[in-house]
């Protein structure tokens, strides 16, 4: 039987600590597995003007209904500012296995959009200490505006799996309820400024898109809301999906797609096309992604209302380097180096360099150095230190 990506990664770290804890397998049953992993990060910004540390605990839940359905859910526990606990509902979904080939998916669930926000945003498997610029803050802030969030909705989705020669090939469709207008929410007051920086696309409130100009006057950009809800503001669905192949372990491509009307009306669209790679080898893992997203608004054409549309696109490149293979000395410790930006919108290129050094298979302590360089906004540069942990 073929197990769901996220519950096979999960299945198999579990597996690999049950053989080496006792305690744990003790307390695990063949129906149910409590995994999770969590984090306590010091960090110093600039242009915030923190220095403070945070902690964060995370949760994951599995359960085997029977040899069709498993069930799983992810809860994040956080600190917030004035010491309250903050509670985010990170994904409870259910998952039916058709057969060997086919699983269907109901429920919250991490959008199968790229690789990182559904295979490797916990903070013990992204080799950064922080999310990559084009998917903006997990658990913080950030000087560069982003593309998108890491994206969770409520809907169904679907995954087959094709055997093709010594690759597999993933296809990978969702529907769900969809984003939403900003300016629908402007007379709530957000009270949880953690989920407000996951769940949002954060745009200028004035800026000027060149692909869309005809005027030369700047049009304001729409901004979107991702937060999944129980609801709909309009009739239409998003919908969407990836298709990958893959020569595992080593190498694995993939191309997403996102489209979803967010006005109350229906006639107003975000779409996102994306781009990913992730390459394992012995001594290194590069892993990437590229970004265009196109968003509709209502402008101004000679005194008529008309539907535009916005462009924005952005990319960024990780490499994480061995270096205790070359030399033994330094055992566990790798570099890391990163490069995103943005273009055409708020425009902005960020650099990151860190040092990570593993404990043992499941813990690492992380040092990183982050540079922003904002075309038109304040710069901001960053130092953290990072220990996470999965269990």
């Amino acid at each position: 039987m073929r197990l769901h990506k996220g519950v096979l990664h999960a299945m198999i770290f579990v597996a690999g600590m049950i053989t080496s804890s006792p305690l744990l397998a003790s307390e695990t049953t063949d129906r149910f597995v409590f995994v999770g992993y969590g984090d306590v990060k010091y960090e110093s910004a600039d242009v915030a003007d923190t220095d403070a540390f945070s902690a964060r605990f995370i949760p994951i839940f599995l359960f085997s209904l029977n040899d069709k359905m498993h069930v799983e859910a992810e809860l994040e526990f956080g600190l917030g500012e004035n010491g309250e606990t903050e509670t985010e509902l990170e994904y409870a979904d259910i998952y039916y296995f058709l057969n060997d080939n086919t699983t269907l998916t109901a429920g919250k669930f991490l959008l199968p959009f790229g690789q990182f926000s559904a295979n490797w945003h916990p903070s013990w498997i992204n080799r950064s200490i922080w999310t990559p610029g084009v998917y903006g803050a997990h658990g913080s802030s950030q000087a560069m505006d982003p593309l998108l969030p890491i994206l969770s909705d409520v809907g169904v989705a679907a995954q087959q799996v094709y055997q093709v020669g010594s690759a597999k090939v993933f296809v990978d469709v969702f529907m769900t309820n969809g984003p939403r207008s900003e300016a629908a929410h402007d007379e709530e007051e957000i009270e949880d400024d953690h989920d407000d920086l996951i769940a949002r696309f954060f745009a200028p409130s004035a800026a000027a898109d060149p692909d869309s100009e005809e005027d030369g006057h700047g049009e304001a950009f729409p901004e979107v809301e991702f937060e999944a809800t129980s609801s709909d503001n309009n009739s239409n669905k998003a919908f969407g999906g990836r298709l990958a192949i893959a020569l595992l372990p080593s190498i694995e491509i993939g191309t997403s797609y996102y489209q979803g009307a967010y006005d109350e009306q229906g006639q107003l669209d975000i779409t996102a096309n994306g781009f990913d790679i992730n390459f394992i080898s012995t001594h290194a893992i590069i892993r990437g992604e590229y970004i265009k997203t196109e968003t509709d608004s209502f402008v101004e054409r000679d005194h008529v209302q008309t539907i535009d549309s916005f462009s924005r696109n952005g990319w960024f490149l990780q490499g994480t380097f061995f270096v205790g293979h070359a030399f033994q000395s330094l055992g566990s410790t790798e570099l890391v180096l990163e490069y995103a930006e943005t273009n055409k919108i708020e425009e902005a290129e960020r650099w990151m360099v860190g040092v990570n050094y593993w404990l043992d298979p499941r813990s690492v302590i992380k040092v990183g150095y982050e540079d922003t360089d904002v075309v038109e906004g304040p710069d901001d540069t960053r130092f953290a230190v990072q220990f996470s942990y999965g269990f």
